[in-house]
């Protein structure tokens, strides 16, 4: 299937809460036809007011091209049963959390995938596994921003931490940068504009150099810098950060 066409296939997008908004919206802004269902009235009509089409979990099966699960772990079970029948042979695409493939029980292609709610920018890091091979996927979720194929579903799983929770991490280091601007005088607006710059350069600068390089061109020997960074050390930032992707990993695994 060329570009072109792939761009015009129908998309249904099961469940638009915030994730199944976001995807739908972007992959909207990327040329697909979508279709949404979901219970939100207020997404549902911003969806349809850019040009999405809402009904109901059936309908928008049996008319797409590829179907896209973002209901919460829960109602899985439910929407299979109402869906199974319409659903045989096509490509299903789930972002259910803590779902494997063995818990989708459906004659259908099915794909699991983790991203997180960047995808509305197209700035997202999403993994995916399946066992067959069809470039058709990745060129969807490519629409969402980076995309990675996992070599099994224990990597999906892991990326709920690293990618799918990751996202609400970061902002609170923001918020927490904002908090500390307000304190030392600076207003709300500029401590903010500040901390989105330097994470955004940060980010740039660590693509071609490692985070240990970084920070010590950063530190003058007595200076400011190592100040704040022995105050970190001391809090054990860096064991939190590390105990709070794990945790979240551990329960995206079950556990």
């Amino acid at each position: 299937m060329s570009e072109k066409s792939l761009d015009s296939s129908k998309i249904a997008v099961l469940g638009a809460g915030n994730l199944g908004y976001a995807i739908a919206k972007r992959l909207k802004e990327s040329g697909y036809e979508v279709i949404v269902t979901g219970r939100r009235e207020a997404v549902l009509e911003s969806l349809k007011k850019m040009g999405c089409r809402v009904t109901n979990n059936r309908d928008a099966v049996s008319e797409a091209d590829f179907v896209i699960i973002t209901v919460k772990p829960k109602d899985l079970d439910s929407l299979i049963d109402e869906i199974r029948d319409c659903a045989e042979g096509k490509i299903i695409i789930s972002f259910v959390a803590m779902k494997k493939l063995e818990d989708i029980r459906m004659n259908a292609k099915i794909v699991r995938a983790m991203s997180n709610i960047l995808c509305e920018y197209g700035l997202a890091f999403t993994a995916y596994y399946c066992e067959f091979d069809d470039d058709e996927i990745e060129s969807i979720l490519s629409k969402l921003g980076d995309v990675y194929k996992a070599k099994d579903e224990k990597e999906v799983d892991l990326m709920t931490a690293f990618s799918g929770s990751a996202p609400a991490f970061v902002a609170k280091i923001i918020e927490s940068f904002i908090y500390a601007g307000l304190n030392s005088g600076l207003n709300a607006e500029v401590s903010k504009k500040c901390a989105l710059s330097v994470f955004k350069a940060t980010s740039e600068a660590l693509k071609t150099q490692s985070p240990e390089e970084f920070i010590i061109k950063v530190t003058t020997p007595a200076g400011t810098t190592i100040q704040g960074l022995r105050k970190l050390m001391e809090h054990r930032v860096d064991f939190a950060i590390v105990d709070a992707l794990q945790a979240t990993a551990r329960r995206a695994m079950g556990s």
